[in-house]
């Protein structure tokens, strides 16, 4: 195949800077290596809350392994699926031999399902190609057709495709994937490792937070977690102590699950903010 081109400039510098955060994480490289040594094709997700080192992963990971197409949701404007198809297709393009692609000036879903079935009937054997996406979460999905998969992943995937997909913590059945081919879920909260978020990360988090402004009764739950014991606070509990009904407490729980953390005992369900220094900058910003 041909030689793959340089990265834009953007993501070079973003593959720069947060693959200085890498630490001790090589734990991750082996679980990735040996699923894609066991299965011959599939989705690879890292998930982790916010700061807790999924981004220098796969950063990391994008400057060990050059084949790897990389690409990250979280730079301005490259968060559409529209950007995603056009940058990817063309990606693949240039390692095609071929230039006998239809509609390649005008990238679209199928035209990308396409070029990965191509790519991978030219792949030498054992050779794989690699998609890394840093940040799903911050996918706008907006302007996609409803039920469509996220950047339109495809749901099914030819032989020695892989994907390699970095995520906050989301609710069962609110992946935005729907896929039928192996995958695997490695979630940083499972092992011990430092949280390098800072206070301008603190700043981003709660502007997200508040993006559509705090009515009274959401100010009120979240005093309720705020002042949370470390074992949480289980939905009954803050919807009593705030006496509203469940329903308001769960729809916004929903809204915050990926700066919350679970707390599982039994059947019982117990949620906290994911760092107490969070949640201490938070009330701080209430004061």
């Amino acid at each position: 195949m041909n030689t793959k081109p340089q990265l834009p400039q953007e993501f070079q510098q973003v593959i720069l800077e947060k693959s200085q955060g890498f630490f001790n994480c090589e734990f991750v490289f082996h679980a990735i290596n040996d699923f894609i040594d066991n299965h011959n094709c599939g989705y690879f997700t890292i998930v982790g809350s916010p700061g807790s080192s999924k981004s220098a992963i796969l950063a990391k990971f994008a400057l060990e392994n050059p084949n790897a197409i990389y690409y990250n949701a979280q730079i301005e404007n490259k968060n559409t699926a529209e950007e995603f198809i056009k940058y990817i297709c063309q990606q693949i393009i240039e390692r095609l031999h071929t230039t006998e692609i239809p509609d390649k000036d005008k990238p679209q879903p199928w035209l990308f399902s396409l070029l990965l079935q191509l790519i991978s009937d030219e792949l030498p054997q054992k050779q794989k190609l690699i998609i890394a996406i840093d940040a799903l979460d911050a996918i706008d999905y907006s302007n996609q057709s409803p039920g469509s998969n996220l950047f339109y992943l495809p749901r099914y995937l030819p032989q020695n495709i892989f994907f390699l997909l970095t995520r906050r913590p989301f609710k069962k059945g609110k992946s935005g994937l729907l896929i039928e081919v192996p995958s695997q879920t490695l979630n940083l909260s499972d092992y011990k490792l430092n949280n390098w978020d800072n206070e301008e990360d603190f700043q981003q988090h709660w502007q997200k937070m508040q993006s559509k402004g705090l009515s009274h009764t959401e100010l009120k739950i979240l005093q309720q977690l705020l002042s949370a014991p470390a074992s949480g606070f289980d939905i009954d509990t803050i919807a009593q102590k705030v006496s509203v009904k469940k329903y308001e407490v769960i729809k916004l729980i929903d809204s915050w699950f990926e700066f919350l953390q679970q707390h599982r005992v039994g059947k019982e369900v117990k949620y906290s903010f994911y760092r107490s220094d969070f949640a201490d900058w938070v009330k701080a910003e209430l004061s």
